[in-house]
Protein backbone atom coordinates (compact mmCIF):
# COMPACT_ATOMS: atom_id res chain seq x y z
CA UNK A 1 0.00 0.00 0.00
CA UNK A 2 1.36 3.15 -1.29
CA UNK A 3 0.64 5.24 2.09
CA UNK A 4 2.46 2.60 4.33
CA UNK A 5 6.07 2.57 1.90
CA UNK A 6 5.66 6.03 2.22
CA UNK A 7 5.64 6.18 6.40
CA UNK A 8 8.70 3.25 5.93
CA UNK A 9 10.33 5.67 3.45
CA UNK A 10 10.24 8.27 5.82
CA UNK A 11 11.44 5.68 8.63
CA UNK A 12 14.78 5.30 7.05
CA UNK A 13 14.66 8.62 5.82
CA UNK A 14 14.78 10.38 8.79
CA UNK A 15 17.66 7.67 9.59
CA UNK A 16 19.70 9.13 6.81
CA UNK A 17 18.95 12.79 7.72
CA UNK A 18 20.27 12.34 11.20
CA UNK A 19 23.37 11.41 9.84
CA UNK A 20 23.80 13.52 7.10
CA UNK A 21 23.50 16.67 9.40
CA UNK A 22 26.18 15.46 11.33
CA UNK A 23 28.37 15.09 7.65
CA UNK A 24 27.00 18.85 6.70
CA UNK A 25 27.61 20.66 10.47
CA UNK A 26 31.42 19.09 10.12
CA UNK A 27 31.92 20.15 6.87
CA UNK A 28 30.38 23.43 7.03
CA UNK A 29 32.68 24.62 10.19
CA UNK A 30 36.22 22.53 8.65
CA UNK A 31 35.53 22.03 4.95
CA UNK A 32 36.71 18.75 6.07
CA UNK A 33 34.18 15.08 5.10
CA UNK A 34 33.84 13.60 8.61
CA UNK A 35 34.25 9.73 7.58
CA UNK A 36 34.37 8.61 11.17
CA UNK A 37 31.00 9.86 11.50
CA UNK A 38 29.44 6.29 10.16
CA UNK A 39 31.37 4.41 12.98
CA UNK A 40 30.36 6.91 16.06
CA UNK A 41 26.72 5.55 14.46
CA UNK A 42 27.78 1.83 14.63
CA UNK A 43 29.65 2.33 18.40
CA UNK A 44 26.82 3.97 20.36
CA UNK A 45 25.12 0.98 20.27
CA UNK A 46 27.76 -0.94 21.24
CA UNK A 47 28.41 0.99 24.12
CA UNK A 48 24.93 0.12 25.34
CA UNK A 49 25.45 -3.65 25.07
CA UNK A 50 28.82 -3.17 27.02
CA UNK A 51 27.30 -0.88 29.70
CA UNK A 52 24.54 -3.45 29.85
CA UNK A 53 27.15 -6.37 30.26
CA UNK A 54 28.48 -4.40 33.08
CA UNK A 55 25.13 -4.60 34.75
CA UNK A 56 23.88 -0.96 34.28
CA UNK A 57 20.24 -0.95 33.74
CA UNK A 58 19.28 -0.16 30.25
CA UNK A 59 17.55 2.77 30.04
CA UNK A 60 20.45 4.50 31.75
CA UNK A 61 22.69 2.56 29.10
CA UNK A 62 20.52 4.35 26.21
CA UNK A 63 22.05 7.51 28.14
CA UNK A 64 25.78 6.71 28.21
CA UNK A 65 25.79 4.91 24.94
CA UNK A 66 24.31 8.87 23.50
CA UNK A 67 27.10 10.77 25.86
CA UNK A 68 29.79 8.38 25.10
CA UNK A 69 29.26 8.94 21.32
CA UNK A 70 29.35 12.76 22.02
CA UNK A 71 32.47 11.96 23.86
CA UNK A 72 33.97 10.03 20.73
CA UNK A 73 33.44 13.18 18.59
CA UNK A 74 35.10 15.54 21.29
CA UNK A 75 38.14 12.52 20.88
CA UNK A 76 37.57 12.47 17.07
CA UNK A 77 38.39 16.50 17.26
CA UNK A 78 40.93 16.46 19.04
CA UNK A 79 43.50 13.49 18.00
CA UNK A 80 42.54 14.02 14.49
CA UNK A 81 41.05 17.36 13.55
CA UNK A 82 42.45 19.83 15.39
CA UNK A 83 46.14 19.07 14.26
CA UNK A 84 45.29 19.07 10.80
CA UNK A 85 45.33 22.51 9.16
CA UNK A 86 42.24 23.70 7.68
CA UNK A 87 43.31 23.75 4.42
CA UNK A 88 44.58 20.32 4.45
CA UNK A 89 40.97 18.59 3.66
CA UNK A 90 42.40 15.37 2.14
CA UNK A 91 44.41 14.93 5.90
CA UNK A 92 41.22 14.81 7.76
CA UNK A 93 39.83 12.50 5.16
CA UNK A 94 41.81 10.23 5.50
CA UNK A 95 42.66 10.39 9.62
CA UNK A 96 38.66 10.22 10.53
CA UNK A 97 38.78 7.30 7.83
CA UNK A 98 41.36 5.93 10.05
CA UNK A 99 39.69 6.49 13.57
CA UNK A 100 36.84 5.17 12.16
CA UNK A 101 38.17 1.72 11.09
CA UNK A 102 39.84 1.61 14.46
CA UNK A 103 36.72 1.67 16.52
CA UNK A 104 35.28 -0.82 14.14
CA UNK A 105 38.39 -2.92 14.94
CA UNK A 106 37.78 -2.83 18.30
CA UNK A 107 33.95 -4.07 18.28
CA UNK A 108 34.73 -6.92 16.22
CA UNK A 109 37.83 -7.93 18.40
CA UNK A 110 35.44 -7.34 21.88
CA UNK A 111 32.33 -8.73 20.20
CA UNK A 112 32.68 -10.54 17.07
CA UNK A 113 31.49 -9.59 13.22
CA UNK A 114 27.97 -11.62 13.64
CA UNK A 115 24.93 -9.73 14.86
CA UNK A 116 24.48 -9.35 18.43
CA UNK A 117 20.79 -8.74 20.10
CA UNK A 118 20.36 -5.26 21.16
CA UNK A 119 19.31 -5.28 24.79
CA UNK A 120 17.51 -2.05 25.36
CA UNK A 121 14.39 -2.51 23.85
CA UNK A 122 11.11 -0.70 24.37
CA UNK A 123 7.96 -2.15 24.54
CA UNK A 124 5.49 0.49 22.84
CA UNK A 125 2.18 0.06 20.88
CA UNK A 126 1.33 -0.45 17.61
CA UNK A 127 -0.92 2.33 16.56
CA UNK A 128 -3.24 1.95 13.04
CA UNK A 129 -4.49 4.88 10.66
CA UNK A 130 -6.63 3.57 8.74
CA UNK A 131 -4.91 1.07 6.64
CA UNK A 132 -1.47 2.49 7.96
CA UNK A 133 -0.03 0.19 10.49
CA UNK A 134 2.92 2.18 12.56
CA UNK A 135 5.01 0.26 15.16
CA UNK A 136 5.52 2.12 18.27
CA UNK A 137 9.22 2.02 17.76
CA UNK A 138 8.66 3.33 14.32
CA UNK A 139 6.15 6.34 15.62
CA UNK A 140 9.15 7.00 18.48
CA UNK A 141 12.04 7.39 16.27
CA UNK A 142 9.67 9.58 13.30
CA UNK A 143 8.71 11.57 15.99
CA UNK A 144 12.01 11.93 17.98
CA UNK A 145 13.96 12.95 14.17
CA UNK A 146 11.25 15.36 13.47
CA UNK A 147 11.47 17.41 16.92
CA UNK A 148 15.50 17.25 16.60
CA UNK A 149 15.69 18.29 12.64
CA UNK A 150 13.07 21.37 14.01
CA UNK A 151 15.15 22.05 16.71
CA UNK A 152 18.54 22.47 15.07
CA UNK A 153 16.92 23.95 12.26
CA UNK A 154 15.78 26.59 15.32
CA UNK A 155 19.30 26.84 16.52
CA UNK A 156 21.10 27.38 13.67
CA UNK A 157 18.88 30.22 12.22
CA UNK A 158 17.74 32.03 15.59
CA UNK A 159 20.31 31.54 18.23
CA UNK A 160 24.08 32.91 19.08
CA UNK A 161 25.65 29.64 18.82
CA UNK A 162 23.71 29.13 15.29
CA UNK A 163 25.23 32.53 14.34
CA UNK A 164 28.55 31.82 15.73
CA UNK A 165 28.90 28.46 13.56
CA UNK A 166 27.92 30.29 10.60
CA UNK A 167 30.32 32.92 10.68
CA UNK A 168 32.92 30.62 11.58
CA UNK A 169 32.18 28.33 8.07
CA UNK A 170 32.37 31.54 6.33
CA UNK A 171 35.85 33.23 7.70
CA UNK A 172 37.21 31.42 10.75
CA UNK A 173 39.56 34.08 10.81
CA UNK A 174 37.27 37.32 11.06
CA UNK A 175 34.83 35.42 13.54
CA UNK A 176 37.74 35.15 16.22
CA UNK A 177 38.68 38.95 15.41
CA UNK A 178 34.87 39.42 16.63
CA UNK A 179 35.24 37.85 19.45
CA UNK A 180 33.73 34.39 18.22
CA UNK A 181 34.86 31.59 20.59
CA UNK A 182 35.90 29.67 17.38
CA UNK A 183 37.47 26.65 19.65
CA UNK A 184 35.01 26.20 21.71
CA UNK A 185 31.70 26.05 18.96
CA UNK A 186 34.00 23.36 16.69
CA UNK A 187 34.23 21.57 19.97
CA UNK A 188 30.06 21.57 20.52
CA UNK A 189 29.93 20.98 16.73
CA UNK A 190 31.90 17.75 17.12
CA UNK A 191 29.62 17.22 20.37
CA UNK A 192 26.37 17.75 18.40
CA UNK A 193 27.05 15.93 15.03
CA UNK A 194 28.46 13.10 16.74
CA UNK A 195 25.19 12.78 19.27
CA UNK A 196 23.14 13.15 16.31
CA UNK A 197 25.32 9.54 14.80
CA UNK A 198 24.83 8.30 18.06
CA UNK A 199 21.11 8.67 17.99
CA UNK A 200 20.57 7.47 14.84
CA UNK A 201 22.69 4.35 15.87
CA UNK A 202 20.20 4.15 18.95
CA UNK A 203 17.22 4.47 17.03
CA UNK A 204 18.59 1.82 14.22
CA UNK A 205 19.39 -0.75 17.07
CA UNK A 206 15.82 -0.12 19.12
CA UNK A 207 13.76 -0.34 16.04
CA UNK A 208 15.42 -3.78 14.54
CA UNK A 209 16.62 -5.28 17.48
CA UNK A 210 20.33 -6.43 16.57
CA UNK A 211 23.44 -5.03 16.01
CA UNK A 212 26.48 -5.96 14.18
CA UNK A 213 29.96 -3.61 13.94
CA UNK A 214 29.36 -3.14 9.80
CA UNK A 215 25.44 -1.67 10.48
CA UNK A 216 27.11 2.04 9.76
CA UNK A 217 28.66 1.24 6.44
CA UNK A 218 25.46 1.34 4.10
CA UNK A 219 23.82 4.37 6.10
CA UNK A 220 27.30 6.12 6.26
CA UNK A 221 27.45 5.77 1.99
CA UNK A 222 24.19 7.35 1.61
CA UNK A 223 24.45 9.95 3.94
CA UNK A 224 27.71 11.01 1.80
CA UNK A 225 25.49 11.22 -1.20
CA UNK A 226 23.03 13.07 0.52
CA UNK A 227 24.76 15.82 1.61
CA UNK A 228 25.98 16.29 -2.06
CA UNK A 229 22.05 16.43 -3.25
CA UNK A 230 21.39 19.01 -0.55
CA UNK A 231 24.12 20.79 -0.96
CA UNK A 232 27.57 20.77 0.89
CA UNK A 233 27.33 22.35 4.15
CA UNK A 234 23.32 23.03 4.09
CA UNK A 235 21.37 21.85 6.86
CA UNK A 236 18.29 22.58 5.59
CA UNK A 237 19.75 20.53 2.08
CA UNK A 238 20.77 17.55 4.34
CA UNK A 239 17.16 17.47 5.95
CA UNK A 240 14.99 17.52 2.54
CA UNK A 241 17.25 15.16 0.77
CA UNK A 242 17.35 12.24 3.51
CA UNK A 243 13.58 12.35 3.78
CA UNK A 244 12.81 12.91 0.12
CA UNK A 245 15.18 9.59 -0.62
CA UNK A 246 14.30 7.52 1.90
CA UNK A 247 11.03 7.54 0.62
CA UNK A 248 12.05 7.32 -3.00
CA UNK A 249 14.26 4.23 -2.46
CA UNK A 250 11.54 2.34 -0.47
CA UNK A 251 9.02 3.55 -3.07
CA UNK A 252 11.27 1.79 -5.65
CA UNK A 253 12.15 -1.40 -3.80
CA UNK A 254 8.23 -1.99 -3.61
CA UNK A 255 6.89 -0.77 -6.96
CA UNK A 256 10.26 -1.23 -9.37
CA UNK A 257 12.27 -3.52 -10.62
CA UNK A 258 13.33 -5.95 -7.82
CA UNK A 259 17.44 -5.59 -6.93
CA UNK A 260 17.40 -2.01 -8.26
CA UNK A 261 16.73 0.33 -4.91
CA UNK A 262 20.23 -0.22 -3.77
CA UNK A 263 21.37 2.14 -7.42
CA UNK A 264 18.70 4.28 -7.14
CA UNK A 265 20.18 7.00 -5.00
CA UNK A 266 23.65 6.78 -7.18
CA UNK A 267 21.44 7.42 -9.98
CA UNK A 268 19.55 10.28 -8.34
CA UNK A 269 23.03 11.50 -7.22
CA UNK A 270 24.17 11.48 -11.25
CA UNK A 271 21.37 13.35 -12.42
CA UNK A 272 21.49 16.02 -9.51
CA UNK A 273 25.43 16.27 -11.06
CA UNK A 274 23.95 16.99 -14.51
CA UNK A 275 21.33 19.15 -14.17
CA UNK A 276 22.62 21.14 -10.49
CA UNK A 277 26.06 20.16 -9.61
CA UNK A 278 25.67 22.84 -6.27
CA UNK A 279 22.92 20.21 -4.89
CA UNK A 280 19.13 21.58 -4.28
CA UNK A 281 20.29 24.06 -1.95
CA UNK A 282 23.13 24.74 -4.57
CA UNK A 283 25.16 27.98 -3.97
CA UNK A 284 29.25 27.64 -4.56
CA UNK A 285 30.94 25.62 -1.62
CA UNK A 286 33.19 28.23 -0.80
CA UNK A 287 30.49 30.64 0.07
CA UNK A 288 28.19 28.07 1.71
CA UNK A 289 26.24 28.75 4.61
CA UNK A 290 25.25 25.89 6.82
Amino acid sequence: MLAQQIVNGLMLGSVYTLIGIGYTLVFGVLRMLNLAHAYVFMAAPFIVLGAVEAGVPPFVALALGLVGAALLGLVLYLLVFRPIPREHALGGFVASLSFGIVLQVIAVNRWGGLSKPFPAKLALPDWSIGNVILSGMQLASLGIAAVLMLALLYVIRRTRFGRNIRAIALNPTAAALLGVGVQRAVILVFLLSSGLAGLAGLLVAMRFESITPFMGDTYAIKALAIIIIGGLGDVRGAMLAGLLLGVCEVLFAAYGSPGWSEAFIWLFLIAVFLIKPSGIFGARVESREI
